[in-house]
């Protein structure tokens, strides 16, 4: 009996030693402040917090601070990305919404390079009167966006809406299992869950990423359908502040020429523009370009500085024609 305990007590200590010993090497050779699934891991847990409206799910603390994937992002009091602002605008002043998911954000990319702070800064530079504020959130799609924007951001009184529309905005509401301890402290079991899925898409358990994509706008997927609802509210809310909303295609930056998506980009601006919204595919902008100098890590596709900057001369004519109205009519952004 001793024997059997003294065995059991033998094999615990030495599988404890060896999930240890992962866990080190794993922060030591893995963690270079550059590997997606650990700075995600870190966003998460640093960054986002659980929101209990369903439609939402999850946002940004308040005031949160994180170095990720090699640059800080900060949020502000609302847990936008940008600078305080006051409630109200400056008399005179156009306000700015800028709505959208990880690449509204700017995930991988100094503060100042998100195509949104590129946008207030060049027309800035020209002598309009104008600020604005980023509620862009990493995994949300477009029905959290909604939510988001009409729970903090109407309230800002933004005199335009930009919205960045990206391929899987299509997905449904994410899932949010019961949190384990691993998850929330272990480093190993994030990388090992991680390339586990990675190598059962390999193997094609899982569907690759340009079939998920497609399976996203069938008809008949929900994930589509709550989109297009979303699309209708967001129009909606904009009608009700008195402002106008502009929606931005961001292309998927892994292929470009030919870009695999084009009948899903026409599917999106047909309900856009049923909409009477203004919609722009942005994938004339980098098309010509390699898609791997786009990214902010070649693993990790989403657009770095480069993309933001060519984005954002892309998005400035249509803002720009905004703001000469809201001049003319009203006196604001000249």
């Amino acid at each position: 009996m001793k024997t059997a305990i003294a065995n059991t007590l033998l094999v615990f200590v030495l599988v404890l030693a060896c999930l240890l010993s992962l866990e080190g090497l794993t922060r030591l050779f893995l963690d270079d402040g550059m590997l997606y699934e650990l700075e995600m891991w870190r966003y998460a847990r640093d960054v986002k917090v659980r929101d209990p409206q369903p439609e939402l799910g999850h946002r940004h603390r308040p005031n949160a601070e994180a170095r990720l994937m090699g640059v800080d992002v900060r949020t502000d009091s609302r847990g936008f990305r940008s600078p305080e602002l006051d409630k109200r605008a400056a008399p005179g002043v156009a306000r700015i919404a800028f709505a959208g998911d990880s690449i509204t954000l700017g995930w991988g990319v100094a503060e100042q390079e998100t195509f949104a702070r590129q946008i207030l800064d060049a027309l800035a530079r020209t002598g309009r009167k104008v600020d604005g504020f980023n509620l862009g959130v990493g995994n949300h799609n477009t029905l959290q966006e909604l939510t988001l924007f009409r729970d903090v951001g109407a309230a800002m009184k933004p005199d335009i809406v930009v919205l960045s529309y990206f391929i899987n905005d299509a997905e449904p509401i994410p899932r949010y299992p019961r949190t384990i301890w691993l998850h929330e402290h272990s480093a190993a079991w994030i990388v090992v869950n991680y390339r586990v899925d990675a190598l059962l898409r390999r193997l094609g358990e899982a569907p690759d990423w340009k079939r998920y994509y497609r399976e996203l706008y069938d008809d008949k997927a929900a994930g589509w359908a709550a989109t297009r609802q979303a699309l209708g509210g967001f129009a909606a809310t904009a009608r009700e502040l008195g402002a106008r909303l502009l929606v931005f295609n961001i292309p998927e930056l892994r292929e470009l020429k030919p870009y695999p998506f084009a009948d899903i980009t026409a599917k999106v601006r047909a309900e856009v523009e049923a909409l009477g919204v203004s919609f722009v595919d942005l994938l004339p902008a980098v098309e010509e370009l390699d898609p791997a100098s786009l990214w902010v890590t070649v693993p990790d596709p989403h657009p770095n500085a480069k993309a933001a900057a060519a984005f954002a001369k892309a998005m400035l004519p249509g803002i720009t024609a905004e703001l000469d109205r809201l001049c003319r009519e009203q006196r604001k952004g000249c």
